[in-house]
């Protein structure tokens, strides 16, 4: 293991020499023009490779509806020129949000979907000039164990997990019959993607969530959902077909966690001697099914922002209440970008969206591009970097350099306003609005104190 340090790099050589110095190969290229090109997701033909990860803003109205704030944050991303917009999370069921100001996609608030789409669409268009639309993914989700519909926590779990229950949590433990309806919500919710003018819709399978935590369902007892392969995969096998049977002409994304590292029998892609060693056997066959069964496009990422959140958000600073962690940044970026390519490379004819990106900084489109020119992956995703420095696409695309001054500093604050129940986005760059809201968590400890 080595000491984890902040982003202290001013140059390529300083990036590149830190990553020797540590035994990883980063891959880095001086043109960016892959970055570029345009690329077909099914049928369907986007403008470049560049992607916003789906980050929630909690800034819903109470039905689910998107409101100011939603429709705010997409237009930024749409006036910032990515080929490709992950929507974030939106709940299947009521019961299942992760936070009573999370969006919900429903019968009565399908009008509010179908504007934000429109609006997106027409901005990107105004920004890119391009023949190929931007392409817009609904996440679909249902949070599981991190359910809190009215503000207070509510889990509704399918296994016990004594890495991640607290002991005094009251949870609830959903019957296959429960989980067998639950399936109808998703179907529900992506015939209403549909026809609010989404291109595909992603049914998440990452993060702790409920989908993410079925996969590792070894230790749930006579289930159809519990303990083999074939039962822990099944409602997301189940889910997509479905979809593909009642929803014609939308696209299936999947969200994956390739590994959980939480150990075995409580994680998925983890070796079963009790280690967190990678293993990626079963992530690797259930792509596989997945392809088979017409996915069209996947997104890789790992860990569980609930426990060793650095495996899937390398950061400078740490949350408050975590601890430091004991590997660099540039171990967990590049256990990322590895995973990714394996995947990648064993499926080349279905592009993958690579994730972990955002800790470069300026670097970025370097690492991206070669990424991309070594197959390793077809699009990058930017998240947190999406949230401080949306525009970082156009102005690549316009001048090939980012300003380094906006650049999104991994500082943890769009994290902790999300703890915290506040709604979600750059405290440091978008001041006006996140930054007033990041002054409400010091209030609150001034007033527990």
């Amino acid at each position: 293991m080595s000491r984890h340090e902040p982003f202290v790099f001013s140059s390529k050589k300083e990036l590149l020499k830190k990553a020797e110095d540590l035994g990883i190969e980063l891959p880095f290229q001086d043109s960016i023009e892959s970055l570029f090109e345009n690329i077909e997701v099914g049928s369907t033909k986007i403008p470049n490779r560049m992607a916003v990860q789906p980050m929630e803003g909690f800034d819903a109205e109470v039905d689910g509806s998107p409101g100011e704030l939603t429709f705010r944050r997409y237009n930024r991303y749409a006036q910032g020129g990515s080929g490709l917009i992950w929507f974030e999370a939106a709940s299947v069921a009521s019961e299942g949000r992760s936070n009573p100001s999370q969006l919900k996609i429903a019968a009565r608030n399908l009008d509010s979907f179908k504007r934000l789409v429109e609006q997106t669409k027409y901005t990107a268009y105004q920004a890119l000039r391009s023949p190929q639309d931007v392409f817009c993914v609904l996440q679909l989700t249902h949070s599981g164990r991190y359910c809190k519909p009215e503000g207070k926590t509510r889990p509704q779990v399918v296994c016990v997990n004594p890495y991640l229950n607290k002991q005094s949590e009251n949870v609830q433990i959903l019957s296959d019959s429960e989980l067998d309806h639950l399936q109808d919500k998703y179907v529900e919710a992506a015939g209403m993607a549909h026809e609010a003018g989404f291109d595909a819709v992603d049914i998440k399978s990452c993060h702790g969530y409920l989908i993410n935590e079925l996969l590792a369902a070894f230790t749930r007892k006579n289930s159809r959902y519990g303990e083999s392969f074939e039962n822990r995969i099944r409602f997301l096998t189940e889910v997509i077909q479905k979809i593909r049977d009642a929803v014609s002409g939308i696209l299936i994304a999947v969200r994956l966690n390739a590994y959980d590292g939480i150990p075995y029998p409580y994680g998925f892609g983890v070796s079963q001697d009790g280690s967190l060693t990678l293993e990626l056997s079963e992530p690797m066959e259930l792509i596989f099914r997945l392809v088979q069964l017409g996915c069209s496009l996947f997104n890789i990422t790992v860990g569980n922002p609930y426990n060793k959140p650095h495996f899937g958000r390398p950061f400078d600073r740490p949350l408050p209440s975590a601890s430091v962690p004991d590997e660099h940044p540039l171990e967990g970026i590049s256990r990322l970008l590895k995973i990714t390519a394996e995947f990648q490379k064993k499926f080349p004819e279905v592009p993958f969206v690579g994730t972990g990106y955002s800790w470069l900084r300026q670097f970025f489109p370097f690492v991206g591009a070669a990424v991309i020119d070594r197959g390793e992956a077809s699009l990058i995703g930017l998240g947190r970097s999406s949230f401080a420095y949306p525009e970082a696409p156009k102005e690549l695309m316009d001048s090939g350099i980012m300003n380094p001054k906006k650049v999104c500093i991994t500082c943890s604050r769009c994290s902790e306003l999300m703890r915290h129940g506040y709604i979600s986005g750059c405290a440091v760059h978008d001041r006006e609005i996140y930054g007033k809201e990041y002054k409400k968590i010091s209030s609150e400890k001034e007033s527990a104190e």
